[in-house]
């Protein structure tokens, strides 16, 4: 996928407010999908460097740079092949060495882990390869994508995965719809909340997260769980009660009005419990 102008807006927003990008991996090479002299401009208003940008005019292939004018000493790459020369030559379905585990401040994902069939070994992977302290950026595909990847994610899987029982907090999710020009939408916690996430859009959408290695635990000692069932399991919620409806077909009528409702005030992104609109931005 490459770093376009959300992701880049992202990771400045994460440099103003403290992290650090020294020793970075990237997931596969990551190109930079926006004209160089745009990301010059972005930079400069942040007060960082923006040379390179502007002597590379639309030649700025690979995202390189970017991460150096973050702050980053070396920026490294892992893939399967070393096609787009990359330093590290590994398959994400299986676990990583041991020299890259706990080793670098910035681990960036963008766009790999939907096309790496053993997902959960691959999250592992980035989880084990950031130190502590250090931080993890994933931008991926939440919606309408279907045939891209493997596969499509879930607010509550990161929240879930990247948390403390694996030595993680998610500092920031944000949700927004594919394309320069869409509205970014913070992604609260579902367990927080004590509501399931859901979104129903009819563009493609893509999801943001930063989360930060607080500790060093063993990575999914315990399996992560769907927090609203965990709560059930534990006695904390009364599981739905079915009703037998005196007027069948009246209530089949009744039910489709309900969902038609549910979706454009529940599951939109216009339902301020779960999504709660910001700029992009922001400081």
């Amino acid at each position: 996928m490459g770093l376009d102008i959300n992701s880049i807006h992202f990771l400045l927003a994460a440099h103003r407010r403290g992290a650090r990008f020294d020793h970075t991996i990237m997931l596969g090479r990551q190109g930079l999908n926006i004209f160089p002299q745009k990301v010059a401009e972005l930079f400069e208003a942040e007060g960082l460097p923006s040379a390179k940008f502007r002597a590379a005019g639309p030649d700025c292939a690979y995202a390189e740079p970017l991460f150096e004018a973050l702050g980053a000493k070396n920026v490294d790459t892992l893939d399967n092949s070393d096609f787009e020369g990359a330093r590290f030559i590994h398959d994400l379905n299986l676990p990583v060495p041991d020299v890259l585990k706990n080793r670098f401040d910035t681990v960036y994902d963008g766009g790999t882990l939907e096309h790496v069939f053993n997902f959960p070994q691959a999250l592992k992977n980035c989880m084990e390869m950031t130190r502590e302290g250090g931080r993890l950026y994933i931008h991926t595909c939440l919606n309408n994508l279907c045939g891209h990847g493997f596969y499509q994610f879930s607010p509550e899987l990161f929240y879930r995965a990247l948390g403390p029982e694996n030595g993680f907090e998610v500092e920031r999710m944000i949700v927004h719809r594919v394309g320069p020009y869409g509205s970014w939408y913070e992604v609260k916690d579902p367990n927080l909340i004590r509501s399931r996430v859901e979104l129903i859009t009819f563009t493609p959408v893509h999801l943001l997260v930063q989360a930060r290695r607080t500790a060093i635990k063993p990575v999914f000692a315990e399996t992560p769980q769907q927090s609203d069932y965990s709560v059930m399991w534990q006695g904390k919620l009364e599981p739905p009660k079915v009703k037998n409806p005196a007027f069948p077909r009246l209530s089949r009528l009744k039910n489709a009005f309900k969902y038609g409702w549910m979706f454009y005030t529940e599951q939109s992104l216009q339902n301020r419990k779960r999504f709660q609109k910001t700029r992009r931005d922001a400081r």
